[in-house]
């Protein structure tokens, strides 16, 4: 059976009616097959963005949090996300696997975007490739032209007869 995180956000509840809730969760996992490892409490947060109640359609900014550390083979997945749906205190249950888990840790290139685009190495390669089009290319040297024309030239003096 595959390792699966299970996140629960709930309404906000008082604490008889979170600890039915979890209850029931729990349940539901446990008669469908799964193992649960381990249980925590992520805490009464925030949410990034409202969410709509299914109860009574009011939105929703706060909620408690949950994660449970599972067990469980793929039909009980699908079971206990339509179960999780259906059930009107959880606002919503996200399944993810230990595959998604173990993805690599992002690498930060704040420092390169950050440089002048004259000195990026993204930009020096595409000079480098000349990934301009035709029409971009005409627009550059047209520009450079004018540029070279509105230059004051200065012609040599020549000396004097002697």
């Amino acid at each position: 059976m595959p390792y699966y995180e299970v996140t629960y956000i709930t309404r906000s509840l008082s604490k008889n009616d979170l600890f039915t809730v979890l209850k029931r969760a729990a349940t539901t996992l446990l008669s469908n097959g799964a193992i649960i490892m381990g249980m925590e409490s992520l805490g009464h947060r925030d949410l990034p963005y409202k969410r709509i109640s299914r109860v009574d359609k009011q939105p929703v900014y706060t909620t408690n949090m949950f994660l449970m550390k599972t067990y469980m083979p793929l039909e009980t997945k699908r079971k206990v996300l339509e179960l999780g749906r259906n059930d009107t205190d959880l606002i919503h249950i996200a399944i993810v696997s230990s595959a998604e888990l173990d993805c690599p840790p992002f690498e930060c290139n704040l420092e390169e975007i950050l440089k002048p685009p004259a000195q990026r190495k993204s930009v020096e390669d595409l000079r480098n490739d000349q990934k301009l089009g035709r029409f971009t290319r005409q627009m550059i040297f047209k520009r450079t032209e004018m540029e070279w024309k509105s230059i004051p030239k200065s012609y040599p003096i020549p000396p004097p007869r002697s």
